[in-house]
């Protein structure tokens, strides 16, 4: 099969490799599409926290926004077959330790990230195999589009969570990038009464009021701080969504929040962060939580999906097929403002 290969920083190739066997307990899926993410592109760059550790091994296949077709089936899968549509996790336990024997596959001792951190091979493929445990049928009125997507959203489900929107809540999300996006409109889905989103691009401050948001600040000419109290009151929101990974935007969260309430944080630093003011954190009662991506949020995100309450495929801006996906990493990296999501088509399937 064909498959987009990272060797080494700013070394992507499309190269041709083979298809393992399956074990029996795993399945074979065609990839139909797959999202560009942020993280992929910082693996393309050797900028990742991760990669500076040595955490990613190369060559390795990026790609965990993904969408396909089950093809091939290992001995033990019973709950998928030939044809079957399907998403996957973005992280891959290993199946045998105490953890996973006992059910708590994301407490693996040996998890692997799929295309990222210990790498399990991901999507930018003609094929990509996953073992059935975290593998999810896509239910029918939910085109490939939005499966793939399905990964980021599930992200953006669990921060909404995390944070603990709830009927009539004040929350403000920092960044416009997908994830950020998505929460905007998962959080009125969940009942907020106002949603603020902070962001430097005017056009991306404009799809967030299409999803959704209440309020927008644009942080090149406005002060947060400001609109969250013009608009929300001197004790500030409910919950922060924070998925800019500005630290300036991490450490002015602490100053909005209201006792008592919720900072959800999404996004990586890349960088440790000095300047947070703890202190506030603890007399003032605030819950700072750390959203570990999407575990247990791809089959709500799917659900709401299939109801037509989280359409996300206004957020793709670009697509390219398979062989030019050195080609998308590039743009990726050269503009990232002008784009939210770029999807691969990796199958000509609808």
């Amino acid at each position: 099969m064909k498959a987009a290969r990272i060797f080494g920083p700013r070394d992507l190739r499309v190269v041709d490799v083979p298809i393992r066997a399956l074990d029996a307990a795993e399945v074979l899926c065609q990839v139909v599409r797959c999202g560009v993410c942020g993280t992929d592109a910082s693996i393309f760059t050797g900028e990742a926290s991760f990669v500076k550790q040595g955490l990613v091994p190369f060559p390795m296949t990026p790609g965990h926004e993904w969408s396909g077709v089950v093809t091939a089936v290992g001995a033990e899968v019973d709950r998928f077959q030939v044809g079957d549509r399907v998403v996957g996790d973005d992280e891959v336990s290993c199946g045998s330790c105490p953890e996973c024997r006992q059910g708590n596959h994301y407490e693996c001792r040996r998890l692997r990230a799929v295309g990222t951190i210990q790498a399990w091979d991901g999507a930018y493929a003609e094929y990509i195999v996953m073992p059935q445990r975290h593998l999810f049928a896509v239910p029918q009125g939910v085109d490939f589009d939005n499966a793939a997507l399905a990964e980021p959203a599930a992200n953006a489900f669990n921060c909404v969570r995390q944070a603990g929107v709830t009927t009539g809540s004040t929350v403000l999300v920092h960044g416009t990038g997908p994830v950020g996006l998505m929460a905007v409109r998962l959080a009125k889905v969940a009942g907020a009464a106002r949603v603020l989103v902070s962001g430097r691009r005017q056009w991306k401050l404009e799809v967030a009021r299409r999803l959704g948001a209440d309020v927008t600040v644009d942080t090149n000419t406005q002060a947060v701080n400001r609109i969250v109290r013009e608009h929300c009151g001197e004790r500030g929101v409910d919950c922060v969504i924070e998925a800019s990974g500005a630290v300036e935007l991490l450490r002015e969260s602490v100053q909005l929040v209201r006792p008592g309430g919720v900072i959800a944080l999404i996004a990586f630093y890349e960088k440790t962060v000095d300047g947070f003011d703890v202190d506030r954190l603890v007399y003032g009662g605030v819950s700072l939580r750390a959203v570990r991506g999407g575990i247990h949020g791809i089959e709500p995100a799917l659900r709401l999906m299939e109801v037509g309450q989280a359409d996300f495929r206004t957020l793709i801006t670009g697509r390219y097929p398979l062989s030019e996906a050195p080609r998308a990493l590039t743009e990726h990296v050269r503009s990232r403002e002008a784009h939210v999501k770029l999807m691969l088509d990796v199958h000509p399937l609808p």
